[in-house]
């Protein structure tokens, strides 16, 4: 029987143009980008198609775009790149931990403040307008949560920012594909992506930076990506992530419909059975759920012995069989939080796969459940 894949928000299968761009242009492009000779020249050529690419899709300019190893850099740029030493920020208490993280580590120097969730788990406009200071100097807050698939208002955060003169940050990993990302639109400075969540290669990402702002680079040595990011570019990475994003969207509208329609089927099959809880936000490629006390790690591994992958949140840490924070954050207690199972779907999807998943679950649970 196929094995089924509902872990697309840890990452995604490559997509058959990233393949093909791998098979007939990428094992041909042997130069550096940073090289004159005829094979940097076209490296540095492809490595600017991606870059234009990245840029429509984003409807900004291409010097707006800095490559870099993934979201994981891309936040961490966006962070200590800029941020001076005393300055107050503010980062939602449930980013992921690429965000989480930094921002602990820079509380060293700086002013960290965490910014609270409501029960859905959203930062209410309000609230972050009561938190501000004069001293603010940026906010980070991600668009759509990795783990509930919880949409945040964006747009009206981005406001209350422009509003006061403040930095706004967006880890954008989770909604590329699904939302319309226009970073000058909606008050957005910095924005992060990663391309191995759309179907390009690991190791590849993106930082957008508004045109006019001024970003400390975080690794020493040359001169590429504007002074912003050093290190002689990931070709393949940046070019599997052009391609990626140009996908994303040109379908975004089409793809969205389509695995909401393919989430709608799983919900309502889930929603059936004895003591589940819904979770998840309104991402139409995220779903998540809590099952009668069970915990996820139990779940997961009769699933995975079924051919049935998915997940208990942040891939970053799932075998550290920690409470999702996320929920903690929304006022849940430590054992719901260790129940938080995700299903999430992407372009390989099908109904195949949820009506697998509605197949096996319902015993999974009920074996569980009388071992417990």
């Amino acid at each position: 029987m196929r094995p089924v894949y509902l872990d697309y928000a840890a990452t995604a299968p490559l997509l058959p143009e990233v393949r093909r761009w791998l098979t007939e242009a990428g094992f041909e492009t042997a130069g550096n980008p940073s090289s004159l000779h005829r094979f940097g020249r076209q490296a540095r050529m492809e490595l600017e198609q991606a870059r234009e690419r990245c840029a429509a899709a984003l409807k900004a300019r291409v010097e707006e775009i800095v490559f870099t190893s993934g979201a994981t850099e891309s936040d961490n740029l966006a962070l200590s790149g800029a941020l001076a030493p005393g300055d107050h920020f503010l980062v939602s208490a449930v980013e992921h931990p690429a965000v989480l993280e930094r921002a602990r580590w820079l509380a060293r120097e700086h002013r960290l403040q965490i910014l609270p969730v409501d029960a859905r788990g959203l930062v209410a406009p309000e609230e972050l307008l009561r938190c501000l200071r004069p001293d603010t100097r940026l906010v980070s807050v991600m668009w759509v949560n990795n783990e509930l698939g919880t949409i945040q208002p964006i747009a009206a955060l981005g406001a209350i920012c422009r509003e006061h003169g403040v930095l706004f940050h967006v880890d954008a990993v989770q909604a590329a594909g699904f939302l319309d990302l226009s970073p000058e639109r909606l008050g957005i400075d910095l924005l992060s992506l990663s391309g191995h969540k759309l179907g390009g290669l690991s190791g590849s990402g993106l930082l957008y930076v508004r045109r006019g702002l001024r970003l400390a680079s975080q690794l020493a040595g040359g001169g590429q990506e504007d002074h912003r990011r050093a290190g002689t570019p990931n070709l393949s990475g940046a070019a599997s992530l052009g391609l990626a994003l140009e996908r994303a969207a040109t379908n975004r509208a089409n793809e969205g419909a389509r695995l909401g329609g393919l989430k709608g089927r799983l919900e309502r099959g889930l929603s059936r059975l004895p003591g589940a809880l819904r979770l998840s936000g309104a991402a139409p490629h995220i779903s998540a759920w809590r099952f009668a006390g069970l915990r996820a790690e139990a779940i997961l591994v009769r699933l995975d012995l079924e051919g049935i992958a998915a997940s208990s949140g942040s891939a970053c840490s799932s075998h550290s069989l920690e409470p999702s924070h996320v929920l903690q954050a929304m006022g849940a207690s430590q054992e719901e939080a260790l129940g938080l199972v995700r299903f999430s779907m992407g372009w390989q999807s099908k109904e195949q796969d949820v009506d697998r998943l509605l197949e096996v679950l319902p015993n999974t649970l009920a074996e569980l459940a009388v071992t417990r």
